[in-house]
Parts: structure tokens; sequence; C-alpha cells
């Protein structure tokens, strides 16, 4: 349940990463559990300082685990990462919100499965889960970390630490995967990044 912070990046890689937005999904993410007298979200990172301020300004409680870091490490001991999902070790219904980034996009079918899996048992009846999809690789295949600036715009920085495979899918091989969760709102930005806002049903207990 650990915190981490990302490293930053030189300006000069800014013309190899998407064109910024604003994110219209992290507001019908955010907005609802600022109303609550104990909203808690889950940030699967990579995360850094703006988005922990970001989150932490808001929320009243804000926990941070990074999957992408983690699931590097796991690789390096194990080729296929069994023991990923062991970082996840959160009571069921803990949360009221969870945001994965891209991590969807690098993972194989099965993984997303088992990670839908474990955000059904942990958000509660009725909680939001935010993902992001690219359409297509980024340039040189590189990471991002999504870095949330006022006015939920959305910028990057590079994750040269990061080194992972990509799976990105269009839309009809990725809404295939989100069993479970019922589809609230989905966006497509003119950079090729898709937002998807999924909601746990009221009767999954």
């Amino acid at each position: 349940m650990a915190t981490s912070i990302t490293p930053g990046s030189n300006a000069p890689e800014a013309d190899l990463q998407p064109e910024a937005y604003t994110s219209e999904i992290l507001q019908h993410l955010i907005e609802p559990i600022t109303r609550l007298k104990d909203g808690r979200v889950l940030d699967m990172g990579p995360v850094c300082e703006e988005n922990i301020m970001f989150f932490a300004g808001r929320l009243q409680k804000h926990y941070v685990c990074d999957m992408f870091l983690r699931l590097i490490r796991e690789q390096r001991v194990a080729r296929h990462s069994r023991n990923v999902w062991r970082h996840l070790d959160y009571p069921p219904r803990f949360f009221d919100g969870i945001h994965i980034w891209d991590f969807c996009d690098h993972l194989d079918d099965k993984k997303v499965g088992q990670l839908m899996k474990h955000c059904l048992a942990m958000l509660q009846p009725g909680g939001l889960l935010l993902m992001t999809a690219f359409e297509k690789t980024p340039p040189q295949g590189r990471i991002n970390a999504f870095i949330i600036q006022p006015g939920y715009r959305i910028s990057y920085r590079v994750q040269p630490h990061l080194n992972l495979p990509w799976h990105c899918r269009h839309n009809r091989a990725l809404m295939s995967l989100l069993t479970g969760f019922s589809i609230v709102k989905t966006l497509r930005y003119r950079n090729g990044i898709r937002e998807i806002l999924l909601k746990k049903p009221l009767s999954i207990s």
C-alpha cells in the first residue's frame, strides 16, 4: 500500500507525447465521491506528486498503489507475474472509486479479467472505476504518467524506468473484457486516448 513518486523527464520529450486534453470523465469519477462523508479512492499509478496533491486536496482518504512498477518487479522474479495481485491487499468493498489509468494496455486478456475481478471485490456496490486506454501504441512505445493539472487538464511525463509490453485493443475487444461492470460514460479524445467510466452494480456485494 506504499506511495511511490515517479521521476521527472526532460522537456524535449514533449514532442513525442500525446496531445494534452481536459478529462471530462475524471470529473465524473471525483465529484460524486467528494460528497461522501468518508470517500476512498485507489490510484494505481504510475503516480506523481501533482496527482497525489490533486486527490489529497479533494478526498478524505486517498490510496496509492503503483501497479505498473509492481508488475515489472513481479516479472523479474517470475515470467508469468502470477503474484502481482497480492499487492491489492485491500479489504472487500473498501473503495468508492478506483483509477487504473492505462494499466490494462499493458496486460493480456487473462490478466485484464483478473484485474476486473479484483476491482469488483474492492469496490463498494455502486462504486466507480475509471480506465484510460490508447487506441494504438504511442511513439516509441514509451510509458507516460498522466499528470493532473488545474481544471482537470491532463499532460504527460515519460517514465523511462517502466518497460512493459503494449496490448492496445479496439473498442469491442476492450469492452468485452470489462465483465461485471456497467458502462456509465465513454469518451474518445482527438489524441486517440479513450476514457471509460464503469460502475459496480448495486446488486453485487
